[in-house]
């Protein structure tokens, strides 16, 4: 399977219209790949953000015995962000606009981490 940002972006764009961009950050904290059509911000340091603070909340949850954390969601007025852990040390970060349906936007998530090869996450 011949993988690429593009690719990923696209087939995700086919079936959640209000996809703006995603991110894959790796164990690193450095940016592995992106694809974000139209967005002018500094990618570098938007990734390496939310992929710490889905450390912090992961290593909190683990402290206070709540369970290992692999997603978590933000909802602000003008986007909705998915940010998931992917394979060891991976976090993936998804944007989409603020009337994206959730649930369907998990459930690509979840499809995605299925398909992709180990290579990649």
């Amino acid at each position: 399977m011949q993988f690429s940002a593009e690719s990923l972006f696209n087939s995700l764009k086919d079936r959640i219209s209000e996809l703006k961009a995603v991110f894959l950050v790796g164990a690193s904290g450095a940016v592995r790949f992106h694809a974000k059509p139209g967005s002018a911000f500094d990618v570098e340091s938007f990734a390496a953000e939310y992929a710490t603070l889905f450390r912090i909340a992961s290593r909190t949850a683990l402290d206070t015995v709540m369970g290992d954390a692999y997603e978590q969601i933000l909802i602000s007025d003008k986007a909705l962000l998915v940010v998931r852990r992917f394979g060891t040390g991976n976090v993936a970060i998804f944007v989409c606009g603020p009337d994206q349906q959730l649930g369907r936007l998990r459930f690509e998530i979840r499809s995605l981490a299925k398909r992709l090869p180990h290579s990649v996450i």
